[in-house]
């Protein structure tokens, strides 16, 4: 109002014209000023890892989507190449993107632990997270009671098998132990392998062999209880899973034919095995969907897939092991309610996720929602709808194990894969080497490095 005065005064000497464009002008830029600050949009920005058949996708369904549902918030995805590094960095100097995507449970804790992230607790109470996830895709993100990440991707390990072939041979899909070495004795005697997978390109595909043989022989409550401390590695259940895993990968051939083959396969070579009847099965993640279809789409054959069997006597029903893989945050210096705004709106709209899922072939973006087959699109292939389903629903209820590389600490999770070709050598006892991975862990509890585990 002093200015407007002063405009007045000095205008008054020059004449009243000049006080009417003066007053005119001054009026018009006041609220060209209080339009813009009441009209400006926040600004959020999201990095993820670039990738030139995702970013599209990214950008159409998820960002203008959601630019496109209201008006206070502007969504910017920003698409960089080594992603982890760059937000290392970024994080450290105090600076970053408001939504922070890391690959796992473990690098939440670093930055957590660095006062890094934002405490979610209140957002999900006021919106009501806790209920629109999976309770072990939430827990897995709960830190000192405090909730600061959830799952952007899921994923678990399962056993496919060659449907028209079983069929065929009037070969039952296993559950349980003797079912399931009756039936690799047939496949063997068929001049077939039992299952295709191999480990060049990727060492550690020894860990997915091995989480499996720990949830399946000793069973998913057991391995809660090492993983919080209640029981060693030591104990016979878990030296009896690792022996029972070199038997059948060594003395049995169950992969690939011999554990020489299975080192020197890759990707495409035990795709292609499974595909054409070299193998009748395949042990591999929920990532392989796409290539699995791909494979079998120039074949007459049809596939599917079972959850891997119980191989101990008296076990549950087969677990479904968890993995995440990508996970999602607020940076403790962003516009923390902006943030926690789109996320709440990616919870909230299970159509958008879904179908972003089924452009990227549900490997990534599977946020685990509580979804049922109706959630799923149409043309989704029918393996993948029931698997989606079936899932949500069992580890819904509890009926779940753990993966190496979403439970483990750092130590103890390479040593479960890198050491294990010091076991099928020969070079070390079952009873050695896990001893040793007991010491690890023990080393891990004591450096506090040990991640959440939500409670059974």
């Amino acid at each position: 109002m002093t200015l407007l005065l002063i405009i007045i005064k000095y205008s008054y000497l020059m004449g009243g014209k000049m006080i009417k464009k003066l007053f005119i002008v001054f009026i018009t830029s006041i609220f060209s000023l209080v339009s813009f600050n009441a009209f400006a949009k926040t600004t959020v920005t999201w990095w993820g890892e670039t990738n030139a058949d995702r970013d599209p996708v990214f950008q159409a369904k998820l960002v203008d989507a959601f630019n496109a549902s209201q008006n206070e918030i502007e969504l910017v995805m920003e698409f960089k190449e080594g992603l982890n590094d760059i937000l290392r960095t970024a994080m450290l100097s105090g600076e970053g993107p408001d939504i922070v995507e890391t690959p796992g449970p473990s690098y939440v804790k670093e930055y957590q632990e660095a006062g890094l992230l934002q405490s979610m607790q209140g957002y999900s109470s006021q919106y009501g997270w806790e209920d629109k996830l999976l309770p072990w895709s939430y827990q897995a993100g709960v830190f000192n009671g405090e909730f600061y990440s959830a799952p952007k991707t899921f994923e678990t390990m399962i056993m496919l098998y060659n449907k028209t072939l079983f069929e065929e041979n009037g070969w039952s899909v296993p559950t349980t132990l003797s079912e399931y070495e009756d039936v690799a004795s047939k496949i063997k005697a068929a001049g077939m392998n039992v299952f295709a997978y191999g480990s060049t390109g990727w060492q550690p595909t020894h860990e997915h062999l091995a989480g499996m043989y720990l949830n399946s022989y000793a069973g998913p409550d057991n391995v809660y209880k090492a993983l919080i401390g209640e029981k060693k590695w030591t104990d016979p259940e878990f030296v009896g899973a690792i022996e029972l895993l070199r038997k059948h990968m060594v003395d049995d051939g169950y992969w690939s034919g011999s554990l020489e083959n299975y080192y020197a396969l890759g990707w495409d070579d035990f795709h292609a095995m499974f595909s054409t009847r070299g193998a009748a099965m395949m042990t591999i993640g929920t990532w392989t969907f796409r290539s699995t279809i791909d494979a079998f789409a120039n074949t007459p054959d049809e596939w599917d897939w079972a959850p891997f069997p119980v191989l101990r006597d008296g076990g549950d029903d087969p677990a479904y092991l968890l993995a995440l893989g990508d996970t999602i945050s607020i940076n403790a210096s962003s516009d923390t309610d902006a943030a926690a705004t789109v996320l709440n709106w990616v919870f909230n709209n299970k159509a958008i996720v879904m179908d972003m899922a089924a452009d990227f072939n549900f490997g990534e973006f599977v946020v685990p929602l509580n979804v049922t087959a109706d959630d799923i699109r149409e043309d989704v292939a029918p393996q993948i709808k029931r698997y989606l389903a079936e899932f949500a629903d069992a580890t819904g209820k509890g009926n779940y194990g753990y993966t190496t590389w979403t439970f483990f600490p750092s130590d103890p999770g390479v040593h479960i894969w890198k050491d294990m070709e010091v076991v099928w050598a020969g070079d070390i006892s079952v009873e050695d080497y896990m001893y040793d991975h007991q010491k690890m862990w023990d080393k891990a509890r004591d450096k506090g490095e040990l991640l959440p585990v939500g409670a059974r």
